[in-house]
């Protein structure tokens, strides 16, 4: 099929509904939807919106399981000219509405209804969803350089910030993944990641480039490992991409060795470090499949990869590989921290100027990102990633700033002090360790301090444990000495 010729993202969802009307575009469970249908769906949606007074960049929030509805709402907010923001339903209260207020929506979908409430975020008002075809002629004409998605990460200032993604960058990544791993019309591409996170670009929109069927993940069986591989058979998935945890969660507790694969020809992991022992047991188990360790930051997508060579031993860490074609990347020599360019970086961070000032170096008239990460580049031009510069950690490929954590428990009253670690377990996986000193005379219990950072963080963000202790540890300059944490943790 020939490439459209816009890379505005609803562009792309109307030229393959052209050539493939009745394929199916999106398959949830019992109801499968054509290309024909969701078009004429997001489109309708698109045109409520715009006669509501949505204008171009203005900002829709979707609190939304990945479900058909949702990727309807999603394709109909660019269709209207507007940025989707995607925000995971199980976040708590506290946070959506700081997000929803940070981006001054103009509508919130919820998806606690059938189909999704929508509502003015200003007013209150109800918008219904609409139950005919409308005509698309009053919708915008989409230019590739703008906004497309506000993706939400964890912030180090105790606040989530957003990352703005241009129809273009995200563009850039979807046709190479079409063009490298060669995805047609014929494949089935899983969709296991929320929409809020990045990983799901890959499979909604090569959807909408090449043709492909989605088969949407059922969300309760995400992690849980045995359900999960009678669901690879069954819907006789071809490409998988996601973060290692799953699989991993799959390769012990799944027995996912115990079966084969046929139709599974590609497997792509990214947001976090693989366990070589795993990637081993992975190409074991589909000797046929191609496997590849995608890396970059929400901000970048994706900027380097590696294929995991035949016969890979685990020896060594697998190296998050070579740079994309679209991606410039560089290493300062200073400190060795990896700086990637190129045309899938973000636009800034929301309503953050001085951030994203702070976020980017400029080197021979050309912006780069500054990853955070430490890396080694070997003589074959390969990167191998060494670890961060800063607290950011990842948790089944979440971005957790360990500060948000420690702003969190501060924030309650009888809270005088926290810190909060976190410690790397074989097959587990990350595991928090908050420590928090006390006002005198409170009768605060861990159970007690871990239902109230619940109110404001994310479930993946709650620690694991929290220890009451009567001072921090500190050093020579009188900073807390999370060294000194690390080993009593281990104690």
């Amino acid at each position: 099929m020939p490439a459209p010729s816009k890379d505005s993202l609803c562009a792309w969802l109307a030229h393959t509904t052209a050539a493939s009307p009745a394929a199916p575009a999106i398959m949830e469970e019992d109801r499968v939807t054509s290309f024909s249908e969701l078009l004429a769906q997001a489109q309708s949606l698109a045109v409520r919106f715009v006669e509501f007074g949505v204008v171009p960049q203005d900002r829709i929030v979707l609190v939304l399981p990945k479900t058909t509805d949702a990727i309807i709402a999603l394709f109909a907010t660019l269709f209207a000219g507007a940025i989707c923001v995607p925000i995971h339903p199980q976040w708590p209260a506290e946070r959506i509405e700081s997000v929803v207020a940070e981006c001054s929506a103009r509508l919130v979908i919820h998806g606690d209804t059938c189909p999704p409430r929508i509502t003015d975020s200003r007013t209150g008002t109800f918008l219904p969803w609409p139950e005919s075809p409308a005509s698309p002629d009053s919708l915008p004409v989409i230019d590739d350089p703008n906004p497309a998605l506000i993706l939400f990460t964890s912030g180090s200032s105790g606040q989530p910030k957003g990352v703005v993604l241009s129809h273009r960058a995200i563009a850039t990544f979807v046709h190479w993944t079409a063009s490298e791993f060669h995805i047609t019309s014929a494949d089935r591409i899983a969709c296991p990641s929320p929409l809020g996170f990045d990983l799901s670009t890959f499979d909604i929109f090569n959807m909408a480039l090449t043709g492909a069927a989605c088969v949407l993940v059922p969300s309760n069986i995400v992690w849980m490992p045995r359900f999960l591989t009678t669901f690879i058979r069954d819907a006789r998935i071809t490409c998988w991409y996601s973060v290692p945890s799953i699989l991993s969660g799959m390769l012990h507790r799944g027995r996912f060795a115990d079966y084969t694969y046929p139709d599974l020809r590609l497997i792509l992991f990214a947001g976090e470090v693989f366990s070589p022992p795993d990637v081993v047991r992975l190409q074991t188990a589909v000797p046929h499949a191609l496997c590849a360790n995608l890396y970059g930051p929400t901000e970048t997508n994706v900027v380097t990869w590696h294929p995991v060579p035949t016969g890979f031993d685990g020896a060594s860490p697998l190296p998050i590989g070579q740079p994309c074609p679209y991606a410039e990347i560089t290493v300062d020599p200073a400190t060795g921290e990896l700086l990637a360019g190129g045309d899938s970086l973000m636009s800034g961070y929301w309503g953050h100027p001085q951030e994203t000032s702070r976020a980017f170096v400029c080197l021979h008239g050309r912006q780069f990102y500054r990853t955070g990460d430490r890396v080694q580049l070997d003589s074959t031009g390969s990167y191998t990633y060494l670890g961060r510069f800063d607290r950011q950690v990842k948790r089944r490929g979440f971005r957790i700033e360990l500060a948000e954590i420690e702003t969190a428990l501060l924030n309650h009253a009888d809270i005088l002090e926290a810190a909060v670690i976190a410690t790397t377990r074989p097959q587990t996986g990350t595991c928090l360790t908050a420590f928090a000193c006390l006002r005198a005379s409170t009768t605060l219990t861990p159970t007690d301090a871990r239902m109230y950072c619940a109110r404001s963080l994310p479930a993946y963000m709650l620690p694991d444990h929290i220890l009451f202790i009567d001072a921090m540890p500190r050093g020579n300059r009188g900073k807390i000495d999370y060294a000194a944490l690390s080993a009593m943790q281990k104690d």
